[in-house]
């Protein structure tokens, strides 16, 4: 797949998961915009933020995907989990604690991942 395509993939992750926040924060938060619902999100977003400047630098875009895309399940899992089947009442819990992890464990692991991934399928199409 070439670079292009790849980008744009990864720029729709990055804009499914920002829109998904967005979406969080105005409909299903209560108490209206505060100070800390707006760092909140600006905290979920910033994953996405990161991978989509990774994907409009040329060779970066799989990475900027592997990121974006890990991002984006890790986010919808957790809104599945606290708004549509929540297990217990700190379900909650969740939306505070996965932006932190999507910044630090998720994206970067989604990232290396899926650059593995390539790197194991490019090398087994090569011809001896």
């Amino acid at each position: 797949m070439p670079d292009r395509s790849v980008g744009r993939l990864a720029l729709a992750a990055c804009s499914a998961g920002v829109l998904l926040h967005l979406y969080t924060a105005a409909f299903k938060a209560e108490g209206g915009i505060s100070a800390f619902l707006v760092g909140l999100v600006l905290l979920s977003c910033a994953p996405y933020a990161i991978a989509a400047v990774l994907a409009t630098r040329g060779r970066r875009a799989l990475l900027a995907l592997g990121a974006a895309g890990a991002s984006l399940l890790a986010d919808l899992y957790m809104h599945y989990s606290v708004f549509i089947a929540p297990q217990s009442s700190t379900a909650a819990l969740g939306l505070l604690v996965m932006p932190v992890w999507n910044l630090l464990v998720v994206g970067p692991l989604g990232a290396v991942l899926l650059w593995l991934v390539h790197r194991i399928v490019a090398g087994s199409r090569r011809v001896p």
